[in-house]
């Protein structure tokens, strides 16, 4: 059932005397927000690029940055591990959240890409008659116009990074710096799953209930902006 028939609101602060689930929010909200940040900025000058810029091999790049969604996430994790631990960058939110500002991925770039391309070239070039630089068209006509695009971007990349456990779960060892998702997934080892006493599933469900909330409150708030952005980038069904 949806609603309990005896609600049992005294296993919120519970699950705040367990773990420090105060702590992981804050490191959730951390990388999640960084991550968007840098996906959606980097994503949207790459996709400047292939809708405004004419360069040899332009389309074959952009053809080659699509393909990579076909790749599946597990396929580079061995390679990014092998990397990030010669760097010294284990055990910390480096991995997570530094390759979101080198393109912020395919879809991104698709995603701003498509808008870019339905913007009258005119504005581009009354703006350079009038002596604005490529930067400036970017940023002060073009990145006004696609809000609601950027914000879409934004709130899926927010949700991704939100609800992602398999690059925290390599990448951080120390339970302080653990997001939500790896922070459930032990919760689970001090609840009582993984040994003889009896599983607090009471707690287990209160702990998903406060991770998911956030993501649902957003995702009913930008509902609008979603499904304006993705119409007016092209996509269809």
């Amino acid at each position: 059932t949806w609603f309990p028939a005896v609600p049992q609101p005294q296993n919120y602060p519970k699950v705040f005397e367990i773990v420090p689930w105060g702590l992981w929010t804050w490191n959730s909200v951390l990388v999640a927000g960084l991550s968007t940040f840098g996906a959606v900025l980097t994503a949207a000058l790459v996709g400047y690029s292939f809708a405004r810029f004419r360069y040899p091999g332009r389309d074959i790049i952009f053809m080659i940055t699509l393909s990579t969604m076909m790749l599946p996430v597990e396929v580079t994790l061995i390679p990014l591990y092998l990397m990030f631990a010669k760097i010294g960058w284990m055990d910390s939110y480096k991995p997570l959240i530094v390759p979101s500002f080198f393109g912020g991925g395919a879809f991104l770039i698709f995603l701003m890409r498509q808008f870019f391309m339905s913007i009258p070239i005119d504005l581009d070039e009354a703006a350079r008659i009038d002596g604005a630089s490529y930067l400036r068209i970017f940023w002060q006509i073009l990145m006004p116009l696609s809000v609601p695009v950027a914000a879409t971007a934004a709130v899926l990349t927010f949700m991704g990074q939100w609800n992602a456990f398999l690059h925290p779960f390599i990448f951080l060892n120390t339970k302080s710096k653990y997001t939500l998702a790896v922070g459930i997934r032990y919760f689970q080892s001090v609840a009582g799953f993984t040994d003889d006493v009896e599983p607090k599933f009471h707690l287990l469900m209160a702990g998903s209930v406060m991770m998911t909330l956030p993501v649902i409150i957003l995702f009913f708030v930008a509902q609008r902006y979603l499904v304006q952005g993705i119409v007016m980038s092209g996509i269809k069904g």
